[in-house]
């Protein structure tokens, strides 16, 4: 299942655009199973840079996963039909970058701030180690 709706990815997209992406025997009106491929297409590219950051597939996928698979199937969409790729290259480029984040563990994947955060630690200052080699008394008269 995609992480985006074709409605979501419709909502992004201009309604002349839409027939012109879709129906390529120029038709007045879009098909929504090219734009669900699109999307499947931008799930399947989503999910090779995250499978070994999260198990898959994702039953709720985080909202950041839903803008950037309306951002990749938008791009697919445009593209292929031979529109100025420099705006949508940037769409892509964002998305590869944060989808290259995730898989690095720098960014998070769905953490939207609802659940309780875990501490990397418990607070406590560490108070043993070695014997201090320089102390007030080793010091004296220098």
């Amino acid at each position: 299942m995609p992480y985006a709706s074709v409605d979501q990815l419709k909502a992004v997209i201009p309604d002349t655009d839409l027939a012109l992406l879709t129906d390529f025997a120029g038709g007045e009106t879009a098909s929504d199973a090219r734009l669900d491929q699109a999307l499947d297409d931008a799930t399947a590219e989503i999910n090779t840079y995250i499978a070994k950051a999260v198990s898959l597939p994702l039953a709720d996928p985080p909202h950041i996963l839903v803008v950037i698979c309306r951002d990749l199937a938008m791009h697919r969409l445009y593209v292929n039909l031979g529109h100025a790729e420099n705006p949508f290259d940037a769409l892509r480029a964002a998305a590869l970058f944060t989808l290259k984040g995730i898989a690095a563990g720098r960014v998070s994947i769905g953490d939207d701030g609802d659940g309780e955060t875990e501490r990397t630690s418990p607070g406590v200052a560490m108070t043993d180690g070695p014997e201090r080699q320089l102390t007030r008394d080793s010091l004296k008269g220098f």
